[in-house]
C-alpha cells in the first residue's frame, strides 16, 4: 500500500513538474521571463553550458584579420589594425561571451525538467518577470516551482466537477422489528470457603519444682554407729581404771 501511494505521489509530482517546465519554456521563448546568468559560476570547464570556443574564436578571427591587413597594407597599417583589434577584444569580448552563455543556457533549460534541475542545483542563474517589481528567483536557493505558480498559476488543472444527477427517491422499506434479547439471570455467587477451627494444642501440666536444699549451717554431722560421746571426767577414769581401755584410744 505504501509503495503504491509513493508511486502515485511521484507520478503526480512528475506530471506537475512537466507542466511547470512547459510554462517556464513558454515564458522564456515569449520574453515574459528574463534569464540572467553569472559567468563566474557557470562558465568553467566541465559546466554543461561552457564552450571554450567563445573565448578563442574572437581572438583568432581578429588576429587573422589583422595579419591580412598587415600583409596587404603594409607594416604601419597592419600595426594600427592589430592595436585596434586587440582593444576591441579586451573591451567587447566579455559581452560576446555573456550573450553566447545566455543563449546556450536558455536552450539547455528548455530541453526538459532533468536539465533544468541539474543546472538549477549548479547555480549562477536567475529568473525575473519584468514589470512586476518582485525580486528575482536566484538559483540554487530560490524555488523555481513557486515562482512559476505565483506568476503563471498551477501546472495541473483542477479535475472537472462531476455533475449532480438527481437520484430517484423510493418509499422507505420498514424492517421487521428486531426481537428483544432475553435477559439471562446472573449466575449465583460461589459459596464461601469453609472455616476450619483452630487446632487445639494440649500442653502437659507444669512439673512442681523440687524443694530447695537446707542451708549448709543446719546440717549436723552424723556420728558413727557405736560411738559414745565421752563425758567430762571419763578420760581420767579410763586412765585410773586399768581394766577398761583408754577413752582416747582411736577405735576404727
Amino acid at each position: 500500500m505504501n509503495r503504491q501511494s509513493d508511486g502515485d505521489w511521484s507520478g503526480r509530482k512528475g506530471r506537475e513538474d512537466d507542466g511547470l517546465h512547459e510554462k517556464l519554456r513558454g515564458g522564456l521563448t515569449s520574453g515574459r521571463i528574463q534569464l540572467y546568468t553569472d559567468p563566474r559560476m557557470i562558465d568553467f570547464d566541465g559546466s554543461p553550458v561552457h564552450c571554450h570556443w567563445d573565448h578563442l574564436l574572437p581572438l583568432t578571427g581578429l588576429m587573422t584579420l589583422a595579419l591580412v591587413i598587415l600583409l596587404a597594407g603594409g607594416i604601419v597599417v597592419g600595426i594600427i589594425a592589430m592595436t585596434l583589434f586587440v582593444t576591441v577584444y579586451l573591451l567587447g569580448n566579455r559581452y560576446y561571451v555573456a550573450w553566447r552563455l545566455r543563449t546556450r543556457t536558455v536552450a539547455y533549460l528548455c530541453q526538459d525538467v532533468a536539465h533544468l534541475q541539474a543546472l538549477w542545483r549548479l547555480g549562477g542563474i536567475a529568473l525575473v518577470v519584468p514589470g512586476t517589481g518582485e525580486p528575482p528567483c536566484v538559483a540554487p536557493k530560490g524555488d523555481w516551482r513557486k515562482f512559476i505558480r505565483r506568476h503563471f498559476g498551477e501546472a495541473v488543472p483542477a479535475p472537472d466537477r462531476i455533475p449532480l444527477v438527481p437520484v430517484p427517491v423510493s418509499a422507505p422499506v420498514s424492517a421487521p422489528p428486531s426481537p428483544e434479547p432475553e435477559t439471562v439471570a446472573p449466575p449465583p455467587p460461589p459459596p464461601p470457603p469453609p472455616v476450619q477451627p483452630a487446632p487445639v494444642i494440649e500442653m502437659a501440666p507444669p512439673r512442681a519444682a523440687p524443694p530447695p536444699p537446707p542451708p549448709a549451717d543446719s546440717i549436723e554431722p552424723t556420728e558413727p554407729a557405736g560411738y559414745e560421746t565421752p563425758q567430762p571426767g571419763a578420760r581420767w577414769d579410763s586412765i585410773l581404771d586399768e581394766d577398761k581401755p583408754p577413752r582416747d584410744e582411736v577405735v576404727p
